[in-house]
């Protein structure tokens, strides 16, 4: 199945005043004409319901507990950011579900500047075979260094509905690993995420 085009959110790409971390984020569906950089638009009208998602599990790669692969080889760093999406998630009031969660998440590291275009561009095994998941090769986004990248797909679809980031995580020429840094840049790309999945 691939993955239609998503749409930028209104506010897709911006630096927040007083920090050098860039955040934004897409959507699948929509018109939004005023992507940010790197980012594309879409002629799609219909969005997937996100009033239907009320659970969430991780994927394979974030549940693994001997894979560091797309996490700056870092366990620990890793831990760190799953924590602050955990934390992220369950005040968007989502429920954690180990398995049949109505989306899979995922997230990935980069510190180098990057432009993902494909499933090549995430890695092999990303996503796994459980976890079908076709990139559009029409659409591209551009991350800069030290950066972190959200990911959420439709389980039963197999399509990725929204996707958030923070970049510009960095101390001199190295990944910013901060615990106070991550979760402050997490919480930033949450911030772009205008869904819940309570009634609140």
């Amino acid at each position: 199945m691939l993955l239609t085009f998503f749409a930028a959110l209104a506010a897709g790409c911006a630096q927040h005043s007083g920090s050098d971390v860039v955040v934004g984020s897409d959507q699948r569906g929509g018109t939004n004409s005023n992507a940010g950089a790197g980012l594309f638009t879409s002629t799609a009208n219909s969005g997937p319901d996100f009033s239907k998602y009320k659970t969430y599990s991780w994927a394979s790669q974030v549940t693994n507990p001997k894979n560091s692969t797309y996490f700056l080889n870092d366990l620990l760093f890793k831990s760190m950011v799953r924590d602050a999406v955990e934390h992220e998630m369950a005040a968007k009031g989502y429920t954690y579900q180990p398995t049949g969660a109505d989306l899979v998440v995922n997230f990935r590291s980069f510190d180098v500047p990057v432009e993902i275009m494909s499933n090549d561009n995430l890695g092999t095994g990303y996503w796994a075979s459980e976890e079908p998941y076709a990139y559009d090769s029409k659409q591209k986004v551009k991350l800069d260094k030290g950066s972190i990248l959200v990911q959420m797909i439709d389980r039963v679809k197999g399509v990725a509905v929204w996707q958030g980031y923070a970049s510009g995580l960095t101390d001199g020429n190295v990944f910013d690993k901060r615990k106070d840094k991550v979760y402050v840049a997490v919480g930033q790309i949450f911030k772009e995420y205008n869904h819940r999945g309570d009634k609140l």
